[in-house]
């Protein structure tokens, strides 16, 4: 990944797209709004404007792994989603394990105060790419 450039973190769904970007120095990601999509083409349109709006470098998409370790239907999508993405785009796109992702955004978004499950749901997809993308961030500076 470009270096002095941002990334931009994707939470992948058949609903709805949860989008975040860290800073140029890779250090900290922020949560953008979620996409609420029609189809994957959309989806894909949708997080390359995001993609030229923000200036990044790269995307990273996250996996939904089982949590033995095995991939299932959606993992095959968020893989043709990256693919798709990365050749609209022309940016390099990586694929990063987002297991518990969405567990850990929601416990985020609690404490936070956002008590109500209604508004945590609206609130949870974008959170969760952020939790993806800070990860990929950790792990990637710590290499």
């Amino acid at each position: 990944m470009e270096s002095g450039k941002k990334i931009l973190g994707v939470d992948f769904g058949l609903k709805r797209v949860g989008l975040a970007v860290c800073d140029s120095l890779h250090i900290l990601a922020t949560p953008l709004s979620v996409y609420r999509t029609k189809s994957m083409r959309d989806s894909i349109d949708h997080v390359a404007r995001v993609a030229v709006e923000q200036d990044v470098g790269a995307i990273v998409v996250g996996l939904p792994l089982n949590l033995d370790g095995s991939e299932s239907v959606q993992t095959g999508r968020a893989r043709a989603f990256a693919r798709n993405i990365e050749k609209v785009t022309g940016l390099p796109t990586e694929l990063f394990d987002e297991r518990l992702s969405t567990v850990e955004a929601d416990e985020l978004l609690i404490d936070a105060g956002v008590k109500s499950a209604a508004a945590r749901a609206n609130l949870v997809d974008s959170m969760a790419a952020k939790v993806i993308l800070q990860g990929y961030i950790e792990k990637t500076n710590r290499q």
